[in-house]
Order: structure tokens, then C-alpha cells, then sequence
């Protein structure tokens, strides 16, 4: 913790119908991170006159003893977060913005500030300075082989926290530590400063680097890359110039915050009009190369979580399937090609809990998600 004459707060579980503690103390921006690494929490949550919160381990948790954040207090910690002039003045003018930012530690992290009745508030969610392999993240092993491949969309998917992020930078490094590409980048935030090894990358952060994710896009098709990364596919403009720069012979990665395949592809044909979900259908059937859904679940084998995938590939039969919209057979499709790599969530769970790596009960959720 930062050197300060105040009583270091506490991170504590505090139920959410009991009255708060007595407050005495405040809390600074350099003591929140610091607690946060500390803890090895996931994010930090923060506003004026709220309480502040770490997560960690996937859990809420309310830091004991300190005063709400005063106006001036919330104010002088996100200015020390939206530092120039054009944020802020997007900020003012959006009422939201999302950002990166680098503590004096060296710890990054992914930053959205917004207003809440009135008042200015902001997430951070840390950006691990250890970046995993993929291999260490579980991640299926054929994904390698689709990583070399010229063309086509592989879309990693989940909800919010289920670790989407890392799994996309471990591919990318993957990709920087075995093949020479070169690799182009668009993000909102950038999460991830990756250092050129066999790979060389190009980093374009919205609102710094390019104005628009279009605009971004367009122009990735002139910078001479082998692979172009897409923080997320989350509307109908961004989705068809994404398929777009599929079509023209590049191989891209984008993510959605999706639960499954299924998901992802009714949400990915529901941005299109009603009048042109077949055409829509026929495009993703020919440009998607696979499909990787994953969520994370608490570990009983030693402290932490670990990722569960599920891994939809697209063989001739899921083509098809695709192509006539009949997405309620997308399950039999993965497991009639299991022996070809294909994997659901209740099978890679069930393995897990089999390896003694996750509770059975846990794998429960799984099945009922079906």
C-alpha cells in the first residue's frame, strides 16, 4: 500500500440488508489499486457518495470503514483516470467512456466511467500483468491449428468476467511466439501491450487511435496484416465490416458477450433485418471457421477459477445447419463431432469435475443450461 498516514481500509464481505459499518477513513485511488492487487481482485467499483467494492474471486466484496466518496473526492480519482482534454470532453459529451489505464505500479487496467444519477462513477477491471498460455488456460488444442490458417472469423465468446479477453491475448501470443504475421489490433480499450517476438503487432485504441471501429476496419485492409483482432462484435455495422474483411482473404478474432454458440449466432443473424437473415445465415456459414464459448468456475483443487469451453467447429454439417437456420440441432452437431474436436460446455465440465478440478454440482449447471 502506498505510504499514507490513513489506517488501511479492509476488503470484507458485508451483507446487503445490514446496516453499514461505522465510517471513519477515506480512500485514495493509489490505495484502491493497491488493495486490489493485494487481494488479487478482478475489478474495482467506485462513485460518488457509494461504497466502494472490490471483486474478488468472482464475489462482491465492500471495503469496511471508509466514508462514502464525496463529490471532490470521486472527481479528483477519475481525473487522475481521464487525464486529457478529448476524453474528457467526451466524457461530458457521451456521458460514458471507456479507456485504459496504467497505475504508477505498472498494473493496467481497463477503465469505464459513466454517470449515475448525476454523479460520475467508474469500473476497473485489472489486467493481469502474467499473461497465461493457452495451454494454461485449458483452451482446446485445434484452436492452434486455426490460428495458422489465411482466412475466416474464429469468435471467442461468454458473458461479462468469463475471461474472453485473456483467452483472445493468449491466442494472439501464441500466434507472436510461434508464426511471423503481422498482426493489427482494434480495441476499446487496449488491454494488453503485447511485445513483438516473432510477430510484430499495430494497436489501435478507439477514441485515440481511430475514431470509429469502421473506420478502423477499412483500414486494416490496407495495413498489410495476417491477422486482425476485434475487441467485440456488438452491432450490425461493426458485424458486416467484419465479415467484409473476412471476405476480402484475412483471418480475424473478435469476441461477443454471448453464452454459447448457439447464442452467438441468433444474436449475430438477429442484428440483420428480417428480410436479409438468409443471406446473413449463408455468410456466416461460409466465413466462420469455429466458434469458442466459455465460462469460468471456481476451482477445488487448489484457489482460483478455470475456464469451461465449448467448442463449435464448421464442418460441412454445421454449414448447413447454419445456412437453413435450424439452430436447435447446433448440440447434436457438436457432439456427433466430438471425435473431430469439438467439445460442449457439460462434457468439458464433466471431464473437469472427473479430474477432480471442479465440483460435480457445478457441472449440474451446465446440463441445465441445455
Amino acid at each position: 500500500m502506498t505510504e499514507n498516514t490513513q489506517t488501511t481500509p479492509q476488503a470484507s464481505v458485508a451483507p446487503a440488508n445490514s446496516a453499514p459499518a461505522p465510517v471513519s477513513h477515506k480512500v485514495t485511488l493509489d490505495q484502491l489499486v493497491n488493495l486490489c492487487i493485494e487481494k488479487e481482485a478482478s475489478d474495482i467499483h467506485f462513485g460518488e457518495g457509494s461504497m466502494v467494492a472490490l471483486r474478488v474471486g468472482g464475489k462482491l466484496v465492500f471495503i469496511e470503514n471508509i466514508e462514502p466518496l464525496s463529490k471532490s473526492d470521486a472527481d479528483a480519482m477519475i481525473n487522475s483516470i481521464v487525464q486529457t482534454d478529448d476524453e474528457k470532453q467526451r466524457l461530458e459529451r457521451v456521458r460514458e467512456i471507456d479507456l485504459s489505464y496504467t497505475h504508477s505500479s505498472g498494473v493496467n487496467f481497463r477503465v469505464n466511467v459513466f454517470y449515475q444519477r448525476g454523479r460520475l462513477s467508474a469500473s476497473m477491471r485489472m489486467i493481469s500483468k502474467h499473461l497465461p498460455t493457452m495451454d494454461e488456460l485449458g483452451i482446446p488444442e485445434i484452436l492452434k491449428k486455426f490460428l495458422s490458417l489465411k482466412e475466416g472469423l474464429i469468435i471467442v465468446a461468454g458473458s461479462a468476467g468469463s475471461g474472453k479477453s485473456t483467452s483472445v491475448q493468449a491466442m494472439l501470443e501464441y500466434v507472436n511466439q510461434n508464426m511471423v504475421e503481422h498482426i493489427v489490433t482494434i480495441e476499446n480499450p487496449i488491454e494488453h501491450v503485447f511485445e513483438d517476438e516473432k510477430s510484430f503487432f499495430s494497436q489501435r485504441e478507439i477514441g485515440k487511435d481511430t475514431l470509429t471501429m469502421a473506420n478502423a476496419l477499412n483500414s486494416a485492409m490496407r495495413e498489410d496484416p495476417n491477422i486482425i483482432m476485434v475487441s467485440e462484435i456488438n452491432d450490425l455495422e461493426t458485424l458486416e465490416n467484419v465479415l467484409t474483411v473476412v471476405e476480402t482473404g484475412h483471418l480475424v478474432i473478435a469476441s461477443m458477450s454471448t453464452k454459447d454458440a448457439k447464442q452467438t449466432l441468433e444474436r449475430m443473424v438477429s442484428m440483420f433485418p428480417l428480410n436479409q437473415h438468409p443471406q446473413a445465415q449463408d455468410r456466416l456459414a461460409e466465413n466462420m471457421i469455429c466458434i469458442l464459448a466459455q465460462d469460468l468456475v471456481d476451482r477445488i483443487d487448489q484457489v482460483g477459477r478455470i475456464g469451461i469451453y465449448e467448442l463449435l467447429m464448421f464442418d460441412s454439417s454445421v454449414k448447413n445447419i447454419v445456412k437453413h437456420g435450424n439452430l436447435s440441432q447446433l448440440k447434436t452437431a457438436i457432439q456427433s463431432g466430438s471425435s473431430e474436436g469439438m467439445i460442449s460446455m457439460d462434457s468439458y465440465a464433466y471431464q473437469m469435475a472427473e479430474q477432480g478440478v471442479i465440483s460435480k454440482e457445478d457441472v449440474e449447471k451446465f446440463v441445465q443450461r441445455d
